[in-house]
């Protein structure tokens, strides 16, 4: 078992390697966080079977994510990024939970159908998606790429708990897991793209034009799914609900192999495409 101060350690050596600078938290916005508390409170605690410690760390943990990463979107678009990562997670987290899941089985089938959903737990998640889309307006492929990957997301963890119920039984420890992961179901599990997407609809006025942030959006994406993919393999409970941590070693040697290739893929494209200019 690794210890705390070596998974920090760990981790403050890889946000120095790209080059992080740490950021005080932003001082507390009760327009942000008082409706937020209240839509924890009464609207998605009851519709989970969490206790309200848990549903208190949800909180912090969604709402924090919004907060730092969106500094320039309007507190509609914070508020409702919050929302969809707080029920993301629980989603996530509660997969091993057999009612639960047969319900998540039925999600997309039921969208893509139009049928309202009886979980009242993807209900809600239906319901911020809409709101969501109506956030994009008419601009189409902003709205495919800020709405699908929510809902990959939910195949995503349905994929996992088939693949990794069968290999964890191969593997001695949860970060030669991480090695049997397969890169798509990496892809679709971080919900990169609509993270992404969010950077670039601030709020609901804001519109611009695909070709000013095409460019940087595979990069916005990549490295969001890096860091998810650092954070979420080493990280478990016991028994008794603790938080627990394995080693790194594995999963940060596939990231770096992950982020070469990437890196090498950019540089070849930006060469081919100068080439055809030329």
């Amino acid at each position: 078992m690794v210890s705390t101060s070596e998974i920090s350690t760990c981790i403050q050596h890889l946000l120095s390697g790209i080059g992080h600078r740490h950021e005080s938290f932003p001082q507390y916005d009760p327009q942000y966080w008082e409706p937020y508390h209240d839509w924890m409170l009464n609207t998605l605690g009851p519709a989970s079977t969490w206790s309200v410690k848990k549903l208190t760390e949800l909180e912090h943990t969604a709402g924090g994510i919004a907060e730092r990463s969106y500094t320039c979107a309007s507190l509609e678009m914070k508020l409702l990024l919050a929302k969809l990562t707080a029920i993301a997670i629980l989603i996530d987290d509660s997969i091993d939970d057999q009612a639960v899941h047969d319900e998540i089985v039925q999600f997309s089938a039921k969208l893509y159908r139009g049928e309202s959903q009886r979980n009242g737990l993807l209900a809600l998640y239906y319901t911020h998606l809409q709101e969501l889309s109506d956030i994009c307006g008419g601009d189409s492929v902003l709205r495919g790429v800020a709405i699908v990957p929510w809902i990959n997301h939910i195949d995503a963890c349905l994929m996992e708990k088939q693949i990794l119920t069968a290999e964890r039984s191969k593997c001695e420890n949860e970060d030669g897991l991480a090695l049997r992961f397969p890169q798509y179901l990496r892809n679709k599990n971080s919900i990169a793209e609509a993270y992404a997407a969010g950077i670039f609809k601030a709020t609901r006025d804001q519109y611009l034009p695909l070709n000013r942030y095409i460019k940087a959006f595979p990069d916005v994406a990549f490295f969001t799914e890096a860091v998810n993919d650092i954070l979420s393999f080493h990280k478990g409970g016991d028994r008794r609900g603790n938080l627990q941590f394995g080693p790194l070693s594995h999963t940060f040697n596939l990231v770096f192999r992950s982020t070469r290739y990437w890196t090498e893929w950019r540089v070849d494209a930006i060469r081919h495409t100068e080439a055809h200019l030329r």
